[in-house]
């Protein structure tokens, strides 16, 4: 039982770790691509967050347009 304990713990580290890993070049990618400035970097990831809802907000009310009154639909958000 103290093995399972120890895999449950180990797990998260690991993918943590692989995802870290795959994400490290995206990020100097956007880093290298505002020449460093890593405060120019988060404003350009923030603003397109912003437009990214934005549509998702302009496609879930189209999508309740079409629907019974009194129905909505909504799209998950993670």
């Amino acid at each position: 039982m103290e093995t399972l304990k120890e895999i449950e713990v180990v797990r998260p580290q690991i993918a943590e770790k692989l995802a870290e890993d795959a994400l490290r070049g995206e990020v100097d990618a956007v880093v290298a691509f505002h020449d460093g400035d890593v405060r120019a970097a988060i404003t350009t990831l923030l603003l397109d967050c912003h437009h990214l809802r934005l549509q998702l907000a302009f496609a879930e009310r189209e999508m309740n347009c079409g629907m019974a009154p009194g129905r909505t639909q909504t799209v998950e958000r993670a």
